[in-house]
Parts: structure tokens; C-alpha cells; sequence
């Protein structure tokens, strides 16, 4: 019964519109499959740059997604959030993509000292200038940092999708915020060096 009313809950936290614009999009109607991707492909090519570190393997990225998302739509029942399910389906398509066309190699870093704090923070806080950086770090590294700090998937989960030790994902991890820490740090950025770190 409370499951019942759970489903309830959800389909009606949805417009008429949205909820036609997606059933239309299960009966393979083109024409709701292009308006549903110009609703939500913004913010699903801003999830694959992150995991991409770059506009084109974004833009491939973008297309898998899509193109899971349209196979699997039929199994949306209005449970839970719909850009969670998205969210969803585009992180394990970035994840499948890297592992069959990059290196999921986790590269070693030398120990890294901790950057030195400034004695006055006067930087304002960077969003882009950080995005930037992490998208230039390894793959392995941009992957891990993305699922579990921008993301938010747990240690255990992360270790599940890329069949890896959850061991080796907290160590990769702050390898992966250390190597950040020193980029920003060579690029004279030691406010936000330190808090990565």
C-alpha cells in the first residue's frame, strides 16, 4: 500500500505535459524524442564534459547517452526523479565509454607536499577555473574525482562500476585531489589548492 501511494506521489509531481512529452517519447515519437533532448541535453552534455575533459568526447558522449536513454525510457514508471534517472544512465554511459576507448590506467604520483596557505584569502571562489583543472587530469583520476565528489556515488559504489577495489578507489581518490592541489598550486591558484585538499 505505501508503495501505492509512493508511485502516486511521484507521477503527480509531474505536469501533463512533461508526462505526455515522455510517453510520447516511449512510442518512439521523433519528433517528442527531439524536444525531450532539447530540454535536458544542456545539462547531460555538462555531466559528460566532466567525465570527458573535452568538448568532442563530450559530444560523442552526449550522443551514447541519448541513445540509451531513448532505448530504455520504456522502463521509466514516473518513480523517483526523472534527472536522477538520467543522471544515471549518462554516468554509467560516460563510465562504459572511457573504459572501452581510454586507459582506465591509474597513474602514480610522487607524495606530494600540502600547499602552503595564504595569509590572505582574497580569491572568490572558481567554479570554472576548477572544472577546467580536473578536466585535465588523467582519466582515472577525472573519473573517480567526478563519481565521488561531484557525483556523490559512495566508495563502494564507485568500486563496483569500475570493478576495482573500494581500497583503491579512496587511494585514487586522494591521489586524484592531491594532483589537483598541485595544479592549482603551479598555477599560482593556492587558495583553492587548499581547499581541495
Amino acid at each position: 500500500m505505501d508503495g501505492a501511494i509512493q508511485v502516486m506521489s511521484d507521477v503527480n509531481k509531474y505536469t501533463e505535459k512533461e508526462k505526455n512529452l515522455i510517453k510520447a517519447c516511449q512510442d518512439n515519437d521523433r519528433k517528442a524524442q527531439f524536444e525531450f533532448y532539447q530540454l535536458y541535453s544542456v545539462k547531460i552534455l555538462g555531466i559528460c564534459y566532466r567525465f570527458a575533459g573535452d568538448q568532442d568526447t563530450a559530444n560523442d558522449l552526449l550522443q551514447e547517452a541519448f541513445i540509451r536513454i531513448f532505448k530504455y525510457l520504456h522502463r521509466y514508471r514516473f518513480e523517483g526523479s526523472l534527472e536522477g534517472w538520467l543522471k544515471k544512465i549518462t554516468v554509467r554511459t560516460s563510465i562504459d565509454f572511457l573504459k572501452k576507448h581510454h586507459s582506465m590506467a591509474f597513474v602514480d604520483t610522487e607524495t606530494m607536499n600540502e600547499p602552503e596557505v595564504p595569509s590572505v584569502l582574497s580569491e572568490q571562489y572558481d567554479t570554472e577555473l576548477i572544472m577546467n583543472e580536473i578536466a585535465l587530469l588523467p582519466t582515472g583520476f577525472r573519473t573517480i574525482l567526478n563519481l565521488y565528489a561531484i557525483e556523490g556515488y559512495s566508495y563502494t559504489e564507485i568500486a563496483e562500476m569500475l570493478n576495482i577495489k573500494e581500497v583503491s578507489v579512496r587511494s585514487q581518490y586522494m591521489r586524484a585531489k592531491q594532483k589537483l592541489a598541485a595544479s592549482l598550486k603551479d598555477k599560482h591558484h593556492i587558495y583553492y589548492a587548499t581547499k581541495v585538499l
